[in-house]
């Protein structure tokens, strides 16, 4: 299962209360996968990659409008997550018939929650928290 410990939240609630949501349902989906509750997975990824999406949505704005120096370049990135979304969206269809794929899945989520929240949500960490504070 996924968790993020302190060392990673941001320090800005809502972003840090998305990312516990990402991954309650990322470990909703590795539950399932690992019921092999196939159906049920492939409901699932569908709203995670809604909820990612929203999410990206919400902190390219607040990245904005506290005129964060990057935000082009964050926005850059969640772009080339699509991919990796559009590759689980698929994944999510083959598990059932297919263990690789379930594993290939369980990687895949895994992967994007840290490419997310540990390879980029940190760079922009310190300034987020200078930023809001005081803030409400």
């Amino acid at each position: 299962m996924v968790e993020i410990t302190r060392s990673f939240e941001i320090e800005v609630d809502i972003i840090d209360d998305d990312h516990r949501r990402l991954v309650d349902s990322i470990n909703e989906i590795i539950q399932a996968l690992n019921n092999e509750q196939f159906e049920l997975c492939a409901q699932l990824v569908p709203d995670f990659v809604d909820l990612s999406k929203q999410h990206f949505r919400r902190e390219e704005s607040l990245l904005a409008k506290y005129d964060y120096p990057q935000t082009d370049n964050h926005i850059k990135h969640h772009a080339s997550l699509d991919d990796k979304m559009e590759t689980m969206l698929a994944l999510a269809t083959k598990v059932a018939d297919s263990p690789p794929a379930a594993e290939a899945l369980r990687k895949e989520l895994i992967f994007f929650m840290m490419d997310d929240i540990i390879n980029e949500d940190m760079d922009f960490k310190s300034f987020m928290v200078n930023a809001t504070a005081g803030k409400a």
